[in-house]
């Protein structure tokens, strides 16, 4: 049985707090498999996935922990200039 994701507001930026157990520094921080803690509105989230980078973007693809293939949503993770990171929903329809 799959396990249910945690709910996220859509079209919402999440700060990202740290990456596996440490806070991030720059982009290079983002590759390969790992796991984020995420705030927003007080509120921490605890995702685990892999990154995909590309010349744009670096991607996070969060997945089912009971089935490690099966992506539950794709985010898109930007650095700010005050250097805080950002974890966004991206919609693809």
């Amino acid at each position: 049985m799959a396990s249910t994701a945690e709910p996220v507001e859509s079209g919402q930026d999440y700060v990202i707090i740290q990456v596996d157990g440490r806070s991030p520094e720059s982009l290079a921080d983002f590759t390969g498999d790992m796991h984020l803690t995420l705030v927003r509105a007080g509120q921490h989230l605890q995702v685990t996935g892999a990154v995909a980078r590309t010349t744009e973007s670096v991607r996070f693809y969060q997945k089912d922990l009971a089935l490690p293939d099966r992506d539950i949503r794709v985010w898109t993770i930007t650095e700010q200039d005050d250097s805080t990171f950002l974890a966004s929903p991206l919609a693809a329809f």
